[in-house]
């Protein structure tokens, strides 16, 4: 299970209704206690936080097969308890923190071809439950599928899909879900070719309907804008209705995106970065929303980067000779209460670099993969996209072959404001800086934890929002690992 398959277990929507924000406002900091964590395991996920405390998934990699670990703290962040969970034969496709225990799944492998994918439940005392089959393999002619897993913003109904492959389409099958086992099994058609599809990503709203982001191609390796169509897909999963918008033209990249869902205003909102010289390009974001109540698309807008932001980041030089962004990725998209959304995107990229040294007069090369973090934009729109405000962060973040580890940003959304953390001068002495913004664009920076004093490093892939105001970030502290809390 890859780390993109974990989500924010507590949806957030930016609340407008406080107009008088102070950008001094602190935060507490809760620190775990070091010498009560499990050392066995190298990678880390917090999961949620519920009435019972808070989860953290762990494993020695990322692949979570045969078992997976289990931390219970508090609140206050003291480790109550930690258990491992034995799969034989199996492995882990999903882990959520509902109100009351834990929901897991798991793909589970018999003798041949055959497996299933059950449910279990995990209550407060970390006892498991018996599980619950949703998918046996025999009942689809023990196809290998990828099951895709997803929640609505209660907690209380999971969605798991998968596509199979037919003679001149491809059929989606679902499997909608409560705590007690299975609730309605169904199917629809994408229409095109198993083999010239792939998914980008996918959400649930309340009702369990279902919304995709996908390619289709027959030339997945072409450099050429026209041989990919980019499709916002929905379905709803009472009636049959359902939507399938063509989102780009054939001399459009589509390079990166993300659906979200604003359950007070009950819309569904893709966000997603375009260019047109090569996949890469960053010349503008796009933004379509669709209703779930009649699966129609309400709005397509497509908007190029204002050129004093691209002269910001290139240079003038480089913005008078017409050069755009590049790389930019989106990182996360907030929904607000009135309707908008925040966007926050990141450069991020991965070069690579070679060295030749000689022994004994014989060249041996070696070759390095550095990764980059960059630039963070952040744009500030209303519900109809027109952008209210935006800013830059500006910060240059480069390690070698680590898989860039402490790079990147963790994005904390309270009530009245948003929170970006990140190592600053991960090649120095680095501190941890937080930028604040309040609704109307204010911004403050400050750091957060200095090196002087802590010499830590947040890692920004394995925390998550817990609450409304609070987000838990795992540590490196003088190379210990350990947790903070960070109360808003």
């Amino acid at each position: 299970m890859s780390r993109s398959s974990f989500h924010i277990l507590v949806p957030i929507l930016l609340i407008l209704a406080c107009c008088s924000f102070e950008l001094t406002q602190a935060q507490h900091i809760v620190w775990a206690n070091k010498n009560n964590l499990d050392r066995r395991t190298d990678f880390t996920k917090v999961i949620g936080q519920n009435k019972n405390g808070i989860y953290v998934l762990k494993h020695k990699n990322s692949t979570f097969r045969r078992y997976f670990i289990l931390e219970h703290f508090d609140t206050k962040m003291n480790l109550l308890k930690s258990k491992t969970f034995k799969m034989p034969g199996g492995e882990l496709e999903k882990i959520i923190v509902t109100e009351s225990n834990v929901v897991f799944f798991s793909k589970i492998f018999g003798k041949g071809f055959s497996y299933k994918l059950q449910m279990q439940r995990i209550d407060s005392s970390m006892n498991e439950s018996n599980p619950v089959v949703i998918v046996n393999s025999a009942d689809i002619g023990h196809e290998i599928v990828d099951f895709k897993i997803e929640f609505n913003q209660k907690r209380d109904r999971f969605m798991i899909w998968y596509l199979l492959e037919t003679f001149d389409s491809t059929v989606l099958k679902f499997h909608l879900c409560n705590l007690k086992g299975l609730m309605k099994s169904g199917q629809t058609s994408l229409r095109f070719n198993f083999s010239e599809i792939y998914i980008g990503d996918d959400l649930i709203d309340d009702s369990g309907n279902i919304y995709l982001i996908y390619t289709r191609s027959e030339k997945f390796r072409s450099k050429n804008p026209k041989d990919f169509f980019h499709y916002f897909y929905g379905y709803n999963i009472q009636t049959g209705q359902s939507f399938n918008s063509l989102i780009n033209n054939d001399e459009t990249f589509i390079n990166s995106y993300k659906i979200s869902y604003n359950y007070e205003k009950n819309v569904i909102n893709v966000f997603g970065l375009y260019g047109k010289e090569d996949e890469d390009e960053n010349s503008g974001f796009f933004n379509l929303s669709a209703n779930p109540k009649n699966m129609e698309i309400d709005l397509v807008e497509f908007k190029e980067f204002d050129r004093k932001i691209i002269s910001s980041i290139l240079g003038f030089k480089n913005e008078q000779k017409g050069e755009n962004l590049s790389k930019f990725k989106i990182k996360k998209i907030v929904p607000k209460a009135d309707g908008g959304n925040i966007l926050i995107a990141e450069r991020t990229y991965i070069t690579t670099q070679s060295e030749v040294f000689y022994v004994n007069g014989i060249p041996q090369s070696t070759y390095a993969r550095i990764f980059n973090s960059d630039e963070v934009l952040i744009f500030n729109l209303d519900s109809n996209g027109i952008i209210l405000w935006s800013d830059i962060i500006f910060k240059n973040q480069s390690t070698t072959n680590d898989g860039g580890y402490y790079n990147g940003i963790v994005v904390m959304v309270s009530d009245d404001m948003i929170n970006i953390l990140y190592n600053d001068k991960l090649n120095a002495n680095a501190d941890i800086i937080q930028v604040t913004y309040s609704e109307k664009g204010r911004q403050s920076k400050k750091i957060l934890l200095n090196n002087d004093q802590y010499y830590a490093l947040v890692i920004p892939a394995e925390s998550n929002q817990v609450t409304s105001n609070s987000i838990v970030i795992p540590i490196n502290q003088n190379r210990e690992f350990t947790y903070i809390k960070l109360l808003y």
